[in-house]
């Protein structure tokens, strides 16, 4: 039998051709059972099988009087509502009035929109914050958020945000209040607070929690990390923050609570003079080339050329412990698929840390500072943009709490789910905004329902 130079026998495949012909077939079957299967009967089949859900939801005091529709059912609605890409009340209603939600519950009183709004005034937030933090808690136990780290570290970013806005002073007299136009117009801002992993994987939210009419970001932030420290105990090793947090009161809260930091320092702060003082005509300590924040392996994107002068031992304000500094010389450099340099430009930034040389490698500290921005390009952004978290559902401090914590919820049991229980999810490749379809097409296409409390006496 002649044997062609290339190896193979003549009129059958190549060996790698076959190998990769087979890769292919699985993960096309792989895709098809994904697209096929039923992910709101997956996803609550295993919302229950490891969080306990229905079991949590059950227990959440209601202070309404023999209500018609139960509060289970109610955050039931929000929540795969809000997978779903249902993301305001009315139009959860609608979809109840659609039908749309038939075969999900059965035997049960389903909301109105303002049985939904009257049923979260009346909701404990206590009991609704243990949920989110149990969540967290059991996914941590699983050791579902093992790979969010940078270099092995645990961090988590704080950052405040602005959710809405609205003129109207009766429905803003609970938010902040602006004046523009030098005076001419007011407008109510609703603020909060909030604390997420940053890091490799997806970035679970731990706390989400309103800046109150008249109180600032920093206090609210020191609240944060207090609640942080009880209710999730050795949850990171380094908070980070932008520069508004360089701040001696904020950065003591962290110290005190047993929390290091990484800071991003302003132009005019005293600490950017000292550091200049002592890094001026000097070479840097560390040259870093073609570096990218993420540690991916690729040739295209936005890569950095860095120089970084750290100095340490810096006694500043009235901060408990001496305080380093790390001046970092940033070549950025954005590299298209032809692998061709499109764009070029050199930054200078500062950095503060309570973490000596010894405990932090200088390229672990810029990489840390910089994933910060996971928090407002990955969070604020997805649940902005793709689960309309900015819509005013309701004037009523309590409701938005309430919302703040359902939000919470939904996001991390949504991505727990498609991260660490489909096995055929590749976040390179698939999206994430597909499973809003995804879930919406579970819900009318249930053959069985998923929940059937009964009808209550009310």
């Amino acid at each position: 039998m002649m044997i062609d130079n290339s190896g193979f026998n003549k009129g059958n495949p190549r060996p790698f051709l076959k190998v990769l012909i087979e890769e292919k077939n699985t993960q096309k079957r792989r895709r098809g059972k994904m697209k096929t299967k039923n992910h709101t009967l997956s996803c609550y089949q295993y919302c229950n099988r490891v969080y306990d859900l229905i079991q949590k939801l059950e227990q959440i005091e209601d202070k309404r009087v023999h209500p018609s529709v139960k509060l289970p059912t109610v955050i039931l609605v929000n929540l795969f509502s809000l997978m779903s890409g249902l993301h305001n009340f009315k139009t959860m209603e609608d979809a109840i009035n659609d039908g749309d939600f038939d075969e999900f519950f059965e035997n049960t009183n389903l909301p109105s929109a303002d049985t939904i709004s009257y049923a979260l005034k009346h909701a404990d937030l206590d009991d609704l914050r243990q949920i989110a933090v149990d969540t967290i808690q059991k996914a941590r136990y699983n050791k579902s958020l093992n790979a969010n780290t940078i270099d092995g570290l645990k961090v988590v970013a704080i950052d405040g945000s602005n959710v809405f806005s609205m003129e109207s002073e009766r429905l803003g007299k609970n938010a902040h209040k602006y004046e523009h136009n030098e005076g001419k117009s007011i407008k109510y801002h609703e603020k909060m607070i909030a604390a997420s992993y940053v890091g490799e994987g997806f970035a679970p939210i731990l706390k989400m929690e309103r800046i109150e009419a008249g109180e600032g970001e920093l206090n609210a932030a020191k609240k944060l990390v207090r609640s942080l420290n009880r209710d999730h105990h050795q949850y990171c090793d380094v908070i980070v923050a932008d520069s508004l947090y360089i701040n001696a009161p904020f950065i003591n809260t962290c110290i005190r609570n047993n929390k290091d930091v990484v800071v991003r320092v302003k132009q005019k702060n005293n600490l950017i003079k000292d550091a200049e003082g002592l890094t001026k005509n000097r070479e840097p300590d560390h040259i870093y080339e073609g570096i990218n924040p993420g540690d991916e392996k690729r040739t295209t994107g936005t890569f950095y050329d860095l120089k970084i002068w750290d100095e340490e031992n810096f006694n500043w304000s009235d901060v408990d412990k001496p305080l380093r500094v790390l001046k970092v010389e940033e070549g950025k450099k954005v590299v298209n698929k032809d692998e061709d340099i499109v764009k070029e430009e050199t930054t200078t930034h500062y950095f503060a840390t309570t973490m000596e040389k010894i405990q932090l490698k200088a390229l672990t500290a810029w990489k840390i500072a910089h994933r910060r921005w996971d928090e407002e390009n990955s969070v604020f952004h997805w649940l902005k943009t793709h689960w309309n978290f900015d819509h005013v559902f309701s004037s009523d401090p309590h409701v938005i709490q309430a919302m703040y914590y359902i939000y919470l919820i939904a996001y991390n049991l949504f991505h727990l789910y498609i991260y660490r229980n489909l096995r055929t999810f590749d976040f390179k490749k698939d999206t994430k905004k597909i499973f809003l379809r995804r879930f919406y097409r579970g819900i009318i296409r249930l053959n069985e329902p998923l929940y059937y409390p009964g009808v209550s006496s009310g």
